[in-house]
């Protein structure tokens, strides 16, 4: 299948819509930037108004608002999306990661942003999988993006680290249950390292750039992984396997 340019496309590039959540910024919008490079029509939600317009401008690409803490807006952005053609690929991107102590002396911000922080990582995706299904076409693709910390968690963002150490549990559940869809829908997970973020301003070296985390998630992509383990996530998977306790106090301090 060719571009109007005349440009080979690739295995991951079939008719549908690409829709990214948290693609106005960071990796997700590294992956919303090189999709439409190769010819894909792609959608992008999040929250920041500035953000979203500043996405919206780019080729090949349409933004939409939506905070996945919210259901009404999940539905929303559902119908927007459904409105536009079917959905070939559907990457559940966004995160955050607010780093609340919960057992210091002064619980009122973990209370008040504790739903937050588990709807855009956790419960978020959750529905808006659910409600992505009945869109999608045939060998469509679901990618759910975790993290190291997933392996072990760091004391410094519990809730965070207990997110995605269950999105990758749902992700492996989802599947099985997939396995025998009819229409050939797989799902993935993708493992990031620490990547260089808004979200990761200020903590630990070694980063990688956005551009490279996506580059390495569309080659796993076009190779058909069912886990995609991006940079030093891949050491550390093995590293993991063959010493949990060790890889426990590598990132307990991260």
């Amino acid at each position: 299948m060719r571009t109007r340019q005349g440009v080979e496309m690739s295995g991951t590039e079939r008719p549908g819509l690409a829709v990214i959540t948290g693609g106005t910024a960071g990796v997700g919008l590294a992956l919303a930037r090189q999709l439409a490079e190769r010819g894909e029509r792609v959608v992008v939600c999040g929250r920041d108004r500035e953000r979203l317009a500043a996405a919206d401008a780019l080729p090949g690409i349409e933004a939409v608002r939506c905070d996945l803490s919210v259901e009404s807006e999940i539905l929303a952005m559902t119908e927007q999306v459904g409105a536009r053609g079917g959905i070939r690929l559907l990457v559940n991107n966004a995160a955050v990661q607010l780093g609340h102590r919960p057992a210091g002396p002064h619980p009122a911000g973990l209370l008040r942003d504790v739903d937050t922080e588990i709807g855009t990582n956790l419960t978020g995706p959750v529905k808006l999988t659910a409600l992505a299904l009945p869109l999608m076409s045939p060998g469509a693709l679901i990618v759910n993006v975790t993290s190291a910390l997933a392996l072990a968690p760091k004391r410094t963002a519990p809730v965070y680290c207990a997110t995605k150490a269950a999105l990758r549990s749902y992700t492996t559940a989802l599947r099985y249950q997939l396995a025998d869809d009819e229409r050939g829908i797989r799902v993935t997970e993708a493992v990031l390292p620490l990547v260089d973020t808004a979200m990761t301003a200020g903590r630990g070296s070694g980063k990688i750039s956005p551009e490279r985390a996506a580059a390495d998630l569309l080659r796993g992509l076009d190779r058909n992984r069912p886990v995609i383990r991006i940079g030093k996530t891949r050491a550390l998977t093995v590293l993991h396997r063959l010493s949990p306790t060790l890889v426990a106090r590598l990132l307990r301090d991260g």
